[in-house]
């Protein structure tokens, strides 16, 4: 069962210019925003697919996968694009919200453009070098308690992802930490297969885009990686430009981040002059102005611009682009008709709108990605018999201790004991006067009497309290723990958790139901119950 939270209402996680985007126009293009397909010509398609293929094939990619590919080459065929790091085992889950939103996104343009064809496409950003990104992953207990698990191929060095390959003892170490945190379920070895067989041989890239498949299916998706050499070829003027003229994409950022800055708008990305690196002695390092030349990060070599603009012509795989050149690169290669992104995201590209026209490119539209929320059965569980919504607990400042201490149920037994006192005075006092007059010799035994009567009173009122107490506190564990299911580490489970845990609790074919459930909802977040 699926329904959803507005955006606007969860402000404490999610940035408030996301809003903006609420409505299916807002999402999808009309024909005359289409970006024009000048660029893509019949032989830059044909290297385009080519590539792409040798790439699917090794990845052992489903038929429906291929298909897509092929549809590529046609004149007439856009790319609904998105992307992310190649993280171990696709890293947070909203890099699998991100794949099957470009999916559902491109039958949405299909539909609406019967004219043309839209291919959902994965860029796998193998270039990036943050190993320390790429090679965590977060699990939960089954305490609830938030585990990270760092994979370790005891190399230093600061490779692309893409070309760091995987290590039979890294994977053996992954595994046994994954195996020691989900702890045995009926899917831990169809979990932990997933795993070691995607990564057996390989790269970390590699690795990403075979476990990527093999927990999808047959998909229509195209995984395409940033560091296919032959990519790389269909973007060469784009680094041949960036090496020529680094000053005037810093110019245009600049200007084009002060202006958004000036409106209150944000400006994830900080310019700097100089948007390339390069790969020297197996490690990816950037190329920094200085000057009128570059000189390699960490090194003493130094390089004309000449020389970096003679490497985009002949060798531009030794090139790769930072954050502000790199959607101008994707776009480069693919026909990219719209991204889906994160918030960071639809942020920094906004930022990066200027820069396209310096390349002789038009800029494609942004949506963002769809944005989900998993609710287990404790969770289900947990809120019954309370008069909590699940948007309550996704509130930073909720305290369920203080939602459920009851203080109307704590008052009463106070005013309850409080008026006991006073009638039991009252009554003793009445006796107190019969018994001077018929046999002062009880007195002392009527005192006592008296005293036991208030003592019970207040034992049962202690008592009551204790079972308040303890109604409160299962109640509040059981909140807290569903709360932490829904933000683990206090932050989304989309932005945290990977997807191991569920395909170890529920299985890999209920995972696929999950994914198969997720659609665009323009400005909301989709809730999916298990």
């Amino acid at each position: 069962m699926t329904h959803s939270i507005q955006l606007k209402s969860l402000t404490d996680h999610y940035p408030t210019f996301l809003s903006h985007f609420a409505s299916e126009e807002s999402t999808l293009l009309n024909a005359d925003q289409l970006r024009s397909l000048d660029r893509f010509t019949e032989s830059h398609r044909e290297e385009l697919v080519r590539n792409i293929l040798e790439d699917l094939k090794r990845w052992n990619a489903p038929e429906g996968s291929i298909e897509s590919a092929e549809q590529l080459r046609s004149a007439n065929c856009y790319a609904v694009v998105t992307g992310q790091q190649a993280g171990i085992a696709t890293g947070p889950l909203y890099t699998l919200y991100k794949a099957v939103g470009t999916i559902r996104l491109a039958q949405k343009l299909q539909e609406k453009h019967p004219d043309y064809q839209f291919v959902p496409v994965f860029w796998v950003e193998a270039d990036d070098h943050d190993f320390d990104e790429a090679r965590t992953i977060n699990l939960m207990e089954r305490s609830g308690d938030l585990r990270t698990i760092l994979y370790d191929d005891g190399d230093e060095r600061r490779r692309s992802v893409g070309d760091r390959e995987t290590t039979e003892e890294g994977l053996n170490r992954l595994l046994s930490q994954v195996e020691e945190i989900v702890g045995e379920t009926d899917f831990t070895q169809e979990s932990l297969e997933l795993l070691k067989s995607s990564y057996t041989d390989g790269t970390l890239a590699d690795g990403f885009a075979r476990f990527f498949y093999k927990l999808l299916g047959d998909t229509s998706l195209v995984l395409l990686s940033s560091r296919n050499a032959g990519l790389k070829h269909l973007a060469a003027d784009i680094f041949l430009r960036e090496a020529e003229n680094p000053e005037e994409q810093y110019n245009a950022i600049t200007t084009r981040t002060a202006a958004m800055q000036a409106d209150e708008l944000p400006t994830p990305i900080d310019p700097k002059p100089g948007a390339l690196f390069i790969q020297h002695e197996g490690e990816r390092l950037s190329l920094d102005l200085q000057g009128e030349e570059y000189v390699i990060r960490g090194t003493e070599v130094r390089m004309t611009k000449n020389e970096v603009a003679e490497i985009a012509k002949t060798t531009p795989e030794k090139l790769s682009p930072n954050v502000l050149l790199r959607p101008i690169v994707q776009d480069a290669i693919l026909p990219t008709a719209i991204y889906l992104g994160g918030p960071s995201e639809v942020a920094y590209l906004s930022q990066l709108s200027d820069l396209y026209p310096l390349f002789s490119m038009e800029t494609p539209a942004i949506a963002p990605r769809p944005f989900v929320t998993l609710v287990e059965p404790k969770v289900e569980r947990a809120l019954e018999g309370t008069d909590l919504t699940l948007q309550e607990l996704f509130a930073k400042s909720f305290d369920a201790a203080e939602h459920f201490v009851d203080e109307e149920k704590a008052g009463e037994i106070d005013r309850q004991l409080t008026e006991g006192e006073r009638l039991i005075a009252e009554a003793f006092n009445g006796l107190q006067a019969l018994t001077e007059a018929i046999d002062k010799s009880l007195e002392k035994t009527l005192g006592a009497n008296q005293h036991k009567a208030s003592k019970e009173l207040e034992n049962f009122g202690g008592r009551l309290r204790g079972a308040l107490k303890r109604k409160n506190e299962t109640e509040i564990k059981r909140v807290q723990t569903a709360r932490q299911l829904l933000l683990p580490g206090d932050t989304l489970q989309e932005r945290t958790l990977n997807v191991l845990y569920y395909t170890n609790k529920y299985g890999v074919e209920k995972v696929r139901e999950i994914l198969r459930e997720i659609d665009i909802l323009p400005g909301e977040m989709q809730v999916i119950t298990i």
